[in-house]
């Protein structure tokens, strides 16, 4: 796996979600985009959702801007981020998924190559965000709906 690639989860790691008590409410073919690999165990890379902007209704699209533009000292500022994929695109950081390469179903493929991120900006924006989000959740171990913890945990003992 490459950081700043998108893949696709494979079932086998939505059922593990779901099996160690969190939430995972997308059953579309959704990327996830692989922002960093983590520090202390090279196998996991931190995953995050990414959704396609365009078929959003405008209340919710505006209530995903609004907490975008709160201060930068609250973490709500940090749950999504709207950038550019191949198309603009929202990263739900906040349902971030720590994965290994063993639950990846596959290259996420954008007009047949792989699809990068690769505006540095970008980047360090959603890394800068991620990295509060995991913050966070040190702090309060499995505050998100998905059970960051649980599943980091399960995956470190692999």
């Amino acid at each position: 796996m490459r950081p700043t690639g998108f893949y696709k989860l494979s079932q086998e790691y939505i059922d593990l979600v779901r099996e160690l008590g969190g939430k995972y409410q997308d059953n579309k073919e959704r990327p996830v985009y692989c922002c960093l690999q983590d520090k202390d165990c090279p196998d996991i890379y931190w995953a995050i959702p990414t959704s396609n902007i365009s078929h959003r209704p405008t209340e919710q699209l505006d209530r995903i801007k609004r907490l975008c533009d709160l201060p930068n000292r609250d973490i709500r500022s940090c749950y999504y981020h709207i950038g550019h994929t191949n198309r603009p695109a929202i990263y739900r950081i906040s349902s971030v998924l720590p994965v290994t390469k063993a639950y990846i179903e596959g290259e996420y493929m954008s007009q047949g190559i792989h699809l990068l991120l690769r505006d540095k900006r970008l980047i360090a924006e959603i890394t800068r965000k991620l990295s509060r989000i995991l913050f966070d959740e040190s702090r309060h171990p499995n505050k998100y709906e998905q059970h960051i913890s649980s599943i980091y945990a399960f995956l470190a003992k692999k």
